[in-house]
């Protein structure tokens, strides 16, 4: 079992790790490209699209297909469109392309890259519900978790530390990872049959149990992605910092978050009676006092502690949603609830961008004031209504009592 965890933990670490390797050294190719902002947040936007719309496919391909030929294909995916990505940042760095056609190169090695990266986190967050039961649900989503974190964490650390040596490092360690990772699964994470025997009533975003726990995945995604994106604006114009002083607290504020997120979820994975509702609720009053600090607390010292309190908030809610989802429906049904808690990161990775840096053009503080208050208002939501999990829960129960 540890092998099996620690095979999903990495499957998922890389996959976030080739998600965040691009974002730090994107701007500077970008100029280096003779391309403007706008270009580089067309690429970066379509491709979350991409994201969005592949990973309810994904998910649901897994419960025919089984879990592992979904991640081994989406590693393989990713390799080619990095390879491909890579490549055309190559050609257009040399002369060979430029303008509009290097745009569109870029916007379909991008979207590529979106499109099977989702396929590793679904199959993963589906493998992990297969092999725990209703009461170890929360501990095995926060592997996930944790690997997310880690991967955040890691991501941008990676590409500044082999952007030192040139811009275009980065995206070579981020070819090379799939390779890694398709090796470490093949080896690792056993091949299990397909759940699905008889097509199984298809998972909707709406319906009863799975809406309420999608919501809390949107006000946890939307919160991390609106810091990381005016953030640095913020901090800059509160503390009136210099650009490179500037950089250097945002980078240690995210390994902060980075790192509570990390530690809140491996106290999860010893505690595994922890249950989501509680998780999303505690992790929410967290949360909110973070953005209470970024708010009313102008110094260097409170952000980093506003920080750190955000990171144990997210990594309460990030595994707790998880589960919630998962064990809102059946065994045959979990390819498909991952599919779509996939699809809400990456329909947050297309809205966050927009609306926070439109709303901090209106008034530095009102992303913060957006984001706990969306956070409230999803907390009293969840907490106005019953959730019902029981007959999810017995379904995949049955299910797993019969495997063994």
């Amino acid at each position: 079992m540890l092998r099996i965890r620690f095979g999903i933990f990495f499957s998922v670490f890389v996959a976030m790790v080739g998600l965040m390797i691009i974002a730090p050294v994107m701007p500077p190719l970008i100029r280096e490209l003779g391309l403007s902002e706008t270009h580089s947040g067309l690429i970066i936007s379509l491709g979350s699209i991409a994201m969005a719309a592949m990973a309810p496919v994904w998910g649901n391909w897994s419960d025919v297909k089984g879990r592992k030929p979904v991640i081994l294909i989406g590693f393989l995916g990713m390799l080619a469109s990095y390879v491909l990505f890579t490549a055309t940042m190559y050609v257009g760095l040399a002369g060979l392309v430029s303008g509009g056609f290097l745009v569109v190169m870029l916007i379909v090695a991008r979207g590529l890259v979106g499109m099977f990266i989702p396929a590793v986190p679904s199959s993963a967050q589906a493998y992990m519900a297969d092999i725990t039961d209703e009461k170890g649900r929360s501990a095995g989503m926060a592997v996930i978790g944790a690997a997310n974190g880690m991967g955040l964490v890691l991501g941008p650390a990676i590409a500044g530390a082999f952007a030192l040596i040139d811009l275009i490092w980065p995206l070579y360690i981020g070819s090379l990872l799939p390779l890694v990772a398709f090796g470490v699964v093949l080896l690792m994470i056993p091949a299990q049959k397909p759940v699905i025997r008889e097509k199984p009533k298809k998972v909707k975003p709406f319906q009863k149990g799975v809406r309420l726990y999608l919501f809390a995945g949107l006000a946890t995604m939307l919160s991390i992605i609106t810091l990381q994106v005016v953030g640095g604006f913020y901090f800059q114009d509160q503390l009136s910092l210099s650009t490179r002083e500037t950089a250097r607290m945002i980078s240690m504020g995210l390994m902060l978050s980075g790192v509570a997120m990390i530690v809140t979820q491996g106290l999860q994975m010893k505690n595994p009676k922890w249950q989501p509702k509680p998780l999303i609720l505690a992790g929410s009053l967290l949360l909110v006092s973070s953005m209470a600090l970024f708010l009313f607390v102008i110094s260097m010292a409170g952000y980093y502690a506003a920080f750190f309190l955000f990171g144990i908030g997210a990594g309460l809610m990030m595994p707790g949603f998880m589960t919630g989802a998962s064990l809102a429906v059946s065994h045959e049904q979990q390819g498909g609830v991952a599919g779509l808690v996939g699809a809400v990161q990456g329909i947050s990775a297309v809205i966050a961008p927009i609306l926070s840096t439109s709303l901090y053009q209106l008034d530095k503080h009102l992303p913060f004031v957006f984001v706990a208050l969306f956070v409230i208002i999803m907390a009293v939501t969840l907490l106005a209504v019953r959730t019902q999990t029981g007959a999810a829960i017995e379904t995949t129960a049955a299910h797993q009592d019969v495997s063994k």
